[in-house]
């Protein structure tokens, strides 16, 4: 059987699930229950992925959580996949049956893509679905608020406009037009205005796509700078921390979780937002300080918030956010549906199929 070394990680054990006879059931029942949403008979969506799959199937899969752990398996390993683990020369060097090395994403500074080519190893990127659902979900959130749409949600009567504080009072049509019947204020377009990125990594950068497309300004920060060949690319401008809050109309949360991070957003980071500005956070809802959060939105200076990433999930009913009226919460679905990740997975190991019938 061919050895495949896999970066730990709760997305890509499913590698092992798919292909490693001696994965445990219990890991199995799991991703049948994960994955049962949209893929109720997932033991039928397996056998149908391992029939696809003659070269890799079946296959021994070493998850490894460290740099130490994967050279430590390199040596007898065919394929590496990895999300954030480098493969330089350095692993190159000790991998002698390395035939093939996937980064599962696309932004690949941690793979020596030259230094396999050299080697003839192929080393493939994967633009995963699941992020580019992501981005659609940011971009839903975006249009979300700048629409007001929970609001205006079904306030199409005279009734339901007068339960809502709106009542009905009709324009005079002789001289104007009847648009906005129900005269909702604060209605927003992002033509024109201002995104700010937190962070610029794989999400990210779906969402500056998409919200070029809308026609908006896109600023960013990380903590280090992108070349200006990807910043035309992708059409945004690099900005520090504290003009990213003082710029952005919508500011946007995509930098991962971590001690260092968490509370990053915090009440001096709030108060340098622009009055009435917007933050969407489909990161980790840690990142943004709660307390702080509540008390911008609060009073304002937070003009609203979208999240699709809870402090507690599921949310307990005392959930302070939940009694904002300027706030939408989603239940962490950004990443849409199972059927995502499942041919992201999909269609990396149909690559190396494919290179290994070729070889």
């Amino acid at each position: 059987m061919r050895k495949l070394v896999v970066e730990e990680d709760r997305v890509l054990r499913l590698v092992q699930v798919m292909l490693d006879p001696s994965a445990p059931a219990e890991r199995i029942a799991a991703f049948a229950d994960f994955n049962s949403t949209d893929v109720p008979d997932f033991a039928a969506w397996l056998a149908q992925v391992r029939a696809g799959l003659p070269r890799l199937y079946p296959a021994r899969v070493q998850l490894v959580g460290s740099q130490e752990e994967l050279r430590a398996h390199l040596p007898d390993a065919d394929i590496a996949i990895v999300e954030s683990l480098e493969i330089g020369e350095a692993e190159l060097a000790i991998a002698s049956k390395l035939q093939f090395v996937q980064k599962f994403g696309t932004v690949g500074d941690n793979v020596d893509i030259a230094a396999c080519e050299r080697r003839s190893i192929p080393a493939r990127t994967l633009r995963r679905r699941t992020n580019i659902a992501m981005g659609e979900h940011t971009m839903m959130l975006l249009l979300a608020l700048a629409k007001r749409l929970p609001l205006i949600d079904g306030l199409v009567t005279s009734e339901r406009l007068a339960a809502a504080g709106m009542p009905f009072r009709p324009y005079d049509s002789r001289h104007t037009a009847k648009a906005n019947f129900g005269r909702i204020p604060n209605l927003r377009s992002l033509h024109g205005a201002t995104l700010g990125l937190l962070g610029f990594g794989e999400i990210a950068r779906e969402v500056a796509l998409r919200a070029r497309a809308f026609g908006m300004n896109v600023v960013y920060h990380k903590r280090q700078r992108l070349d200006k060949a990807l910043e035309a690319r992708f059409g945004v401008t690099y900005c520090d921390f504290d003009t990213l809050f003082t710029t952005a109309d919508y500011l946007s949360i995509h930098i991962p979780m971590s001690e260092r991070t968490r509370n990053l957003v915090g009440g001096e980071a709030l108060a340098r937002m622009k009055p009435g500005a917007y933050l969407i956070n489909t990161a980790r809802a840690e990142i943004v300080e709660h307390a702080a959060l509540v008390a911008a939105l609060a009073s304002g200076r937070v003009g609203a918030a979208a999240l699709d990433v809870l402090y507690q999930e599921p949310a307990s009913e005392d959930e302070s956010l939940l009694r904002l009226d300027n706030v939408i919460l989603t239940p962490h679905l950004g990443g849409g549906s199972r059927r995502n990740g499942l041919e992201d997975a999909r269609e990396m190991l149909a690559g190396m199929e494919a290179h290994l019938r070729g070889a």
